[in-house]
């Protein structure tokens, strides 16, 4: 019988809950908003299913060196739309073409993130762009084991523990027809934050919240801006982590689940397929690529290899040293960020006090910051943003 007594030892990642053959465990909300196993005693058979799968209580994986790409998207529609370099969305068309199932993360109509599945492309737009908040698994590990059984190709994206978990419940059957794609992962904010912050956004505009990225492109690749968008579509919200509330608790390391402090997933090869994340500086790989968002790419199995390979005509691509790319854009791929000292003191305060109060304490304002959250904007929009980065990389 799986028990949490130490909150730092459970991701969250629903494979208990998904194996449990009597429907015993439940994942519970805690005070923080993170989501726990509880255990209906009565009904257990102590088989011990939930602890066998359980991804956290599995050997770390070595540290072999993957093969390393960075990728950028030909279309560019869907290289704006995406938060980096569209690479997802590649592989999404490519296992829809095939008649296959994608799974990831999206929104509901209660803007409560859930992982989920679509046999649409259209379906499909709902998992690109970042959503900084840990989504609710649910039973689609359930669920992708079906299609698999069935012959689907299906792909499951998530991050490296929500991945474990899903090899996890599988009890680590090798199915041809699944690909995994990993992200790299700062950490998991809490969900019951993301929902007071969505809702003090709500009253303020008067509109209700329909959509979220917590980075997207509206001020350009480099900017990285919050984007609320409301049913009111006269209504806009746009800021940068100097001033949005959920960027900038977010890299206070104020708000991730206990386990994101000491990833037990911090490691250079993974247990998926595929490990994407964001490439900063893809100019400095190669000059063929714009500034519009690009992915670095690292390859971890020949299922993956193969899959790249098929996908390689949509992008504009090129070999990358692992090295400085890792050094550049990849620090979190094997570190974990230090769990700010007032962690304990913010979940506290989140249950009693108001949006404002929780800003005001914790990313008080100053005449700096208050200038650089205007200083950005005004650069993007007089065309000079990019020289600013040049100048910013150059001498600091």
């Amino acid at each position: 019988m799986i028990t949490i007594t130490d909150k730092s030892q459970c991701c969250g990642c629903w494979a208990c809950e998904n194996v449990c053959p009597k429907s015993c465990i439940r994942m519970e909300e805690d005070n923080e908003g993170f989501r726990y196993p509880k255990v209906n005693t009565e009904k257990c058979i102590e088989c011990g299913l939930c602890e066998k799968v359980c991804p956290i209580k599995q050997p770390r994986q070595n540290d072999t060196v993957p093969e390393s790409f960075v990728v950028q998207n030909k279309n560019a529609q869907i290289l704006r739309n995406s938060t980096s370099g569209g690479f997802y969305s590649a592989i999404a068309n490519y296992v829809i073409e095939k008649g296959g199932v994608v799974f990831g993360a999206a929104f509901d109509e209660n803007m409560t993130l859930r992982h989920t599945y679509s046999e649409t492309l259209e379906g499909c737009t709902r998992f690109r762009g970042s959503k900084y908040v840990q989504s609710l698994i649910g039973d689609s590990y359930t669920q992708a084991k079906k299609f698999l059984d069935a012959g689907r190709l299906v792909v499951f994206s998530g991050t490296p523990c929500q991945v474990a978990g899903l090899y996890g419940y599988l009890r680590n059957r090798k199915y041809e027809n699944l690909i995994t794609v990993d992200l790299v992962c700062h950490g998991t904010p809490s969900p019951r934050l993301l929902r007071k912050y969505l809702a003090y956004h709500a009253t303020l505009a008067k509109s209700k919240v329909v959509d979220y990225r917590s980075r997207d492109k509206y001020y350009g690749y480099d900017f990285s801006t919050a984007t609320i968008t409301f049913a009111d579509a006269s209504k806009q919200y746009h800021k940068g982590k100097e001033s949005d509330l959920m960027l900038g608790l977010y890299f206070k390391d104020l708000i991730s689940r206990p386990s994101c402090y000491q990833c037990h997933f911090k490691t250079l090869h993974r247990i998926s397929d595929i490990t994407i994340f964001d490439c900063w500086d893809a100019s400095s790989v190669s000059k063929k690529f714009s500034n519009k968002g690009a992915t670095n790419v690292f390859i971890h199995t020949e299922k993956g290899k193969a899959v790249f390979e098929q996908l390689k005509s949509d992008f504009i691509w090129a070999p990358s040293n692992i090295v400085p790319i890792i050094k550049r854009d990849g620090v979190m791929i094997k570190h974990c960020v230090p769990m700010n000292p007032k962690r304990d003191d913010f979940f506290r305060d989140l249950k009693n006090c108001s949006i404002i109060e929780i800003e005001k304490k914790y990313l008080p304002k100053s005449n700096l910051k208050n200038l650089s959250a205007h200083f950005k904007p005004f650069l993007y929009k007089a065309g000079i943003f990019s020289i600013y980065l040049s100048l910013k990389r150059k001498f600091f």
